[in-house]
């Protein structure tokens, strides 16, 4: 390494070493190893494919430009009435991009953690993904309701609930509810769904309560976003077959190769 590279090695370590969470302390995990670089940690093109391409951000709003003329033509054809009908979104890597926490977990040559990851959500410094802004926002202007199911955990602390809801005003984010897991092991969404398609909000944490609506759409980053469907059991089915037909109709899947349930499938 010449003299120059050395410079600039020393001078981004220095960089790195600044960068804190809302706690000013570095993250939980951080062993530091002085072989580990960005570009050898395993989530880095990953991360940088998120943040740095013109095909996430295409993806993205081409998703929410079709789910929208979607909703319109479905609203039209069954003749809903304003406030009857809505969709169910989830947060992270649909509406918010949480992906600096991910960078900074590469730059650290660290990995998740939930103390970490939630220190960072309660910073409240994720940003609007592209076209999440004008899709709630038009979804809200036609009459329909726009709920977020979120796997946060919101009986983490006493911070993540008022944190996320602030997070997706600043955003300029539209919605009319919120709803947390009471657990970090609450990971099955479609009980919830099921409790806002009722109205029932008696046994789940909601930062509102909705009469009965009738969900037109869903949208996610993560397969099991959607009702009933499990990853394991997604996967075992033909990619052309009628189990994927409300894709693309009702169901709106959003790309996100940073982390998810398909982590855990078996690598052909």
């Amino acid at each position: 390494m010449n003299i120059t590279n050395k410079l600039i090695t020393a001078m981004i370590s220095g960089i790195i070493a600044t960068q804190v969470y809302a706690d000013n302390s570095m993250p939980e995990s951080s062993t530091q190893n002085p072989q580990c670089t960005a570009q050898k940690m395993a989530n880095y093109n990953a991360v940088k494919w998120y943040r740095d391409s013109a095909e996430r951000n295409a993806q993205y709003r081409q998703t929410f430009m079709i789910g929208l003329e979607k909703v319109k033509a479905k609203v039209a054809k069954e003749s809903l009435k304003s406030g009857s009908w809505g969709v169910i979104m989830d947060i992270d890597e649909t509406v918010l991009d949480n992906s600096a926490y991910e960078k900074n977990n590469v730059l650290t040559c660290n990995t998740y953690s939930a103390a970490t990851n939630y220190a960072f959500m309660e910073q409240m410094v994720s940003t609007a993904t592209p076209g999440a802004k004008n899709f709630t926002c038009s979804i809200k202007k036609m009459g329909g309701k726009v709920v977020l199911v979120t796997n946060r955990n919101g009986n983490h602390d006493d911070k993540i609930i008022n944190a996320t809801v602030k997070n997706l005003e600043q955003e300029g984010l539209c919605f009319d509810n919120v709803i947390f897991a009471k657990s970090h092991d609450d990971s099955d969404k479609t009980p919830r769904f099921n409790n806002v398609i009722a109205g029932k909000y008696s046994d789940i944490i909601a930062t509102n309560k909705l009469k009965p609506i009738k969900v037109v759409a869903y949208f996610g980053d993560n397969i099991q976003d959607f009702p009933v469907i499990k990853q394991a059991d997604a996967l075992k089915q033909n990619p052309d077959g009628e189990y994927y037909n409300k894709f693309g109709e009702e169901y709106f899947n959003l790309p996100n190769p940073t982390y998810g349930s398909w982590e855990k499938n078996q690598f052909n």
